[in-house]
């Protein structure tokens, strides 16, 4: 299980070498709490990371409880966004673990859930998609679960005997194995196309949890609900991780501002403004030297929109900014990986079962973009991992990609980014063309 103690003992490490480094952040920390020290101990950096972080000293830090540790954590994150995160589950609107307090979920935990047949039933009917995660489901014989259908995290427990486990299956080594963003991105990161340098923004209605995969991303959260001092959904972390978390993100070296709106379907009015305020911080990066938004990403309009809407995406649009929005002005997929598929083999994924329901039929105009099957940060705790299989990322993986290729063509149009994505990718007979995220790359740069 993870554990929050490390965070602060990496920050100790790192404080050391950037203090001898003589860095001035750090220098100036080491006067304030070691006047006139030249050099600094491990002990002496650990004891100014605690006090950074409201403790007394390293010792009352490492006997604190893990809540009060992650507590430590959103405060200090809070610290750098001009809205504060207003978190489920909390004391004093703090982010504490769930699943650590209030225990784990056991076998009498639902009656929707059949994992005989391994099905979970909605109000539409059943789903061969289930939800296990912070439950206990050691009790049942799950040799015959996909798992690539199954909605799990570091807090489901497991049978302890094997032959009710499925094959060849390790949920801590399947959670790690997923947090890659797949189809070879990782290769393009270790080339340097990482995103550095490169700005998104998400206007949606969930708030982001200051989860440890992603707290570096977020540059800000902009709260414009109009019920400001509600508790808000945790998912919206979700969608930073997928598009720059620094071990799930397509482009995890990227910044996103957050904007935080109530409902499409109660007040478009937010969406608007959230969109208006979008470009106003476009013009003013651009003004301090530094790249513009890329990309907005509305997942959550759906429909007609209003004129207000209307207007301020054409203003963005026109400022060069990328709305990523439904519907999509092109034919798109989403795909996940088969259980025990290589998440960088195209040959390996299959279309999501959602995708399977829509009426396109998939062709060589239809581009295949991974949309489910990934890990992402699980909503209990700031440093812990669930794996998605209901809950489409597509816009931000999308998102993710087309600010890569941003990073080798700075003038890129959405319309050149999907034309080159299907004239690059692999096609599939009945599923599509899956997007080829170095071959994309590679013909922009040659461009």
């Amino acid at each position: 299980m993870f554990d929050y103690i490390d965070v602060f003992k990496l920050e100790a490490k790192c404080f050391l070498k950037d203090f001898r480094s003589k860095n001035k952040r750090e220098t100036e920390l080491a006067a304030k709490y070691f006047s006139g020290k030249t050099d600094l101990s491990l002990m002496q950096a650990q004891h100014i990371v605690a006090k950074e972080y409201g403790f007394n000293s390293w010792d009352d830090l490492a006997k604190a409880e893990r809540w009060d540790l992650a507590a430590a954590l959103n405060i200090a994150q809070n610290k750098k966004l001009s809205s504060p995160l207003r978190i489920w589950y909390s004391h004093e609107e703090l982010g504490y673990s769930m699943a650590e307090r209030y225990g784990i979920q056991g076998p009498d935990f639902r009656g929707d859930l059949d994992l005989v047949n391994y099905r979970q039933k909605h109000s539409w009917g059943w789903s061969s998609y289930i939800h296990i995660n912070n439950f206990d489901v050691s009790f049942a014989d799950l040799s015959g679960l996909d798992v690539s259908k199954a909605t799990f995290d570091d807090f489901t427990i497991w049978p302890a005997d094997e032959a009710k486990m499925p094959k060849n299956f390790n949920p801590k080594a399947f959670l790690e194995k997923r947090k890659n963003p797949g189809l070879g991105i990782r290769k393009l990161h270790q080339s340097g196309i990482d995103g550095r340098g490169r700005n998104a923004a998400i206007i949606s209605q969930g708030v982001l949890r200051p989860h440890l995969e992603y707290r570096d991303s977020l540059a800000d959260y902009i709260n414009l609900k109009s019920d400001t001092a509600a508790h808000e959904g945790a998912n919206g972390g979700w969608k930073v991780a997928l598009l720059s978390g620094k071990n799930c993100g397509v482009a995890p070296k990227a910044k996103v501002y957050y904007f935080a709106v109530d409902s499409a379907s109660e007040d478009f009015s937010q969406f608007a403004e959230a969109i208006r305020r979008v470009c106003q911080l476009h013009e003013e990066l651009k003004k301090s030297g530094k790249n513009g938004i890329d990309v907005v990403v509305l997942n959550e309009v759906f429909g007609e929109l209003s004129e207000d809407v209307q207007s301020a995406i054409k203003q963005a649009e026109s400022l060069g900014i990328f709305v990523n929005k439904y519907p999509y002005a092109f034919d798109y997929a989403d795909i996940e990986c088969r259980m025990e598929g290589d998440i960088d083999n195209p040959d390996d994924y299959v279309v999501h079962v959602v995708s399977k329901r829509n009426d396109k039929k998939k062709n060589r105009d239809t581009l295949c973009l991974i949309g489910y099957g990934q890990t992402v940060p699980c909503q209990y705790t700031i440093g812990s991992y669930l794996f998605n299989t209901t809950s489409c990322l597509g816009s931000f993986w999308l998102s993710g990609l087309f600010m890569l290729c941003r990073s080798v063509r700075t003038d890129l149009t959405p319309k050149d980014f999907f034309a080159t994505a299907l004239e690059t990718g692999d096609y599939r007979e009945g599923i599509g063309v899956v997007v080829n995220p170095q071959r994309l790359i590679a013909k922009f740069k040659n461009k």
